[in-house]
């Protein structure tokens, strides 16, 4: 069936844009707010190298997105609008690798398709709000695997030259795992093709080589600050000890990607788990061929990525990202020839239903927040939604086809997505206690006072990225001591640490108590407006009044990184 309207399409724009944008408004926290910082401390200490969070040396992650988190900064101030909006422009030149790869691989449909997936799944959008490493790493590995593939289709030499620099920019995003993915992609797909001239080839030493030379800043960062040991952690502890868990991470579900990517590709999970399945039972009863059409570059970074991060210690969606497009890719091939070929004809008796579901039940959720989660009073909300609703129930009196379940389930997946960025993350945004606080400590402080964190309770860092003037992350009571903030101080802390600042007879005013709940945490407790204050913490905005010299002595330790 050729789609005589691609009106999916216009409409996933459209809807695109009025999603993301909506988002731009919600603030950051935690890790998107501590990599933010990270940015913000290249500008205030004039250092491109040593990287630092909260005047600590940092070795977790290269540079590549802190660079463009301080050009952002420096070009429009301290702005995390201005800041998601060019990860958001930069995120462009990823949609635009997965439509070129899945057009050079399953023709110009197949890739348009790809695109749209990608660009409109909850994965995409969630995490251009909540920006990670891996919301740029998925960039320049997509850029990378595409150009790669391409110059073993048309042997153009500045193909694969590309495809090296884009590999090196990964692996100056975070790190070794980039060369992993493209790696499995593209060598998997020579393996099975039997192109061994191609796997042998000196080309591959010229591309370590320009690797090497654009991940020398980040090696050379961390041989400053940490010695062998930083670009030890680098190569092996921050990728190995995250597997084995003897550096981070105790998930032990081997199935964690599986459900995950429910979430992350929805409301095109079906479409990719289909993709996915059916993509393996083609190469295990077809026997391969020696062609491009022929290929593994999908399936080797999706398999590889599961195998190895199934097993891992360290697991979390957002690692997940840096496959979805290749997801995307298989889910739009197979849609298509789900839906024209009469021989998948049960197979797609199956996916309608399910969809129509998903598509229900994704409004019926929209409705639940609007209405009894956070009672949206804003008419022109409620107009949005009501109109993609009224949409949705059109969409559905049109003839079956594949262009009918892209379109409404672009809009329920639109609803929800439009419903979180502008009803339940700000509404959610009250209960981050760490905007409040900086907030009046911004209006509060004197010029040459400084917010601190004290103790893990604190440990938010938009503390740092939304005052005006931060100080350090002071762990324990021996940080503390160590060395210990001035008096006319601030800090932030939770009923730990204000226990600990009594025991060290340290006197403080405390300027504002206040219940909080992370946005980054959303127990169903909490959305029942009957239960939430029973899930609410305390926090606690202290101004250092009087030291006293009791325990105060330095103690032997090193800082905390």
């Amino acid at each position: 069936m050729q789609m005589k309207k691609e009106k999916w399409l216009l409409l996933g724009v459209a809807l695109y844009l009025l999603v993301n944008i909506a988002g731009l408004m919600i603030p950051i926290v935690v890790n998107a707010a501590k990599y933010a910082q990270v940015g913000r401390e290249i500008l205030d200490h004039q250092d491109w190298i040593n990287l630092t969070i909260g005047g600590d040396a940092y070795d977790q992650k290269p540079p590549l997105l802190f660079w463009i988190v301080a050009l952002v900064f420096k070009l429009s101030g301290i702005s995390v609008i201005s800041y998601k909006a060019v990860v958001l422009l930069i995120s462009l030149a990823g949609i635009y690798a997965t439509f070129r790869l899945g057009h050079l691989l399953y023709g110009k449909r197949t890739g348009v398709l790809a695109a749209f997936m990608w660009s409109t799944c909850l994965g995409y959008v969630h995490f251009h709000n909540d920006i990670h490493t891996d919301t740029l790493l998925v960039v320049p590995v997509i850029l990378a695997i595409w150009q790669y593939a391409a110059y073993f289709k048309y042997r153009k030499y500045y193909q694969f030259f590309l495809g090296a620099i884009f590999t090196g920019l990964g692996m100056l995003t975070k790190g070794p795992i980039a060369m992993v993915i493209i790696g499995a992609s593209v060598g998997l797909h020579l393996l099975f093709t039997r192109d061994f001239k191609s796997i042998f080839n000196y080309r591959w030493l010229i591309a370590a080589s320009v690797v090497i030379l654009l991940i020398l800043p980040a090696l050379w960062g961390l041989y400053d600050q940490f010695g062998m040991e930083g670009i030890k952690f680098y190569f092996w502890t921050n990728n190995f000890g995250r597997f084995n868990g003897s550096y981070a991470g105790h998930n032990s579900d081997p199935f964690f990607y599986f459900h995950t990517t429910l979430y992350m590709m929805a409301p095109w999970a079906v479409f990719g788990f289909v993709g996915v399945f059916m993509q393996v039972r083609e190469k295990v009863y077809k026997r391969a061929k020696r062609s491009v059409e022929n290929e593994f570059y999908t399936l080797g970074g999706i398999l590889v990525f599961f195998l190895i991060n199934s097993f891992a210690k360290a697991k979390n969606p957002h690692y997940e990202m840096v496959v979805l497009p290749l997801i995307a890719i298989l889910a739009a091939r197979w849609a298509f020839l789900i839906f024209e070929k009469e021989a998948y004809l049960k197979i797609r008796k199956v996916i309608r239903p399910v969809h129509l579901v998903t598509g229900i039940m994704l409004f019926i959720l929209s409705a639940i927040f609007l209405i009894y989660v956070f009672p949206e009073t804003s008419v022109w909300i409620w107009g949005v939604v009501v109109v993609m609703a009224a949409a949705f129930i059109y969409v559905l009196t049109w003839e079956e086809s594949l262009n009918k379940q892209l379109t409404y389930l672009v809009l329920s997946i639109s609803a929800l997505l439009f419903t979180l960025n502008t009803n339940v993350l700000p509404n959610m945004s009250q209960y981050q206690s760490s905007f409040e606080v900086c907030r009046v400590f911004n209006e509060k402080a004197e010029p040459e006072e400084k917010l601190h964190i004290y103790t893990g309770e604190g440990r938010l860092w938009e503390i740092f990225l939304y005052s005006k003037n931060y100080g350090r992350y002071i762990v324990s009571a021996e940080d503390f001591k160590r060395i210990p903030p001035p008096a006319n101080d601030w800090l932030y802390t939770g009923p730990e640490g204000l226990r600990q600042l009594k025991e060290m007879r340290v006197l403080v005013d405390t300027i504002l108590t206040l219940e909080h709940n992370s946005m980054t945490s959303i127990p169903i407790k909490f959305l029942n407006p009957e239960t939430r204050p029973a899930k609410l913490k305390h926090r606690y905005l202290l101004k250092i009044r009087e030291r006293s010299n009791l325990g105060l002595n330095n103690i032997k330790g090193s800082p905390h990184r």
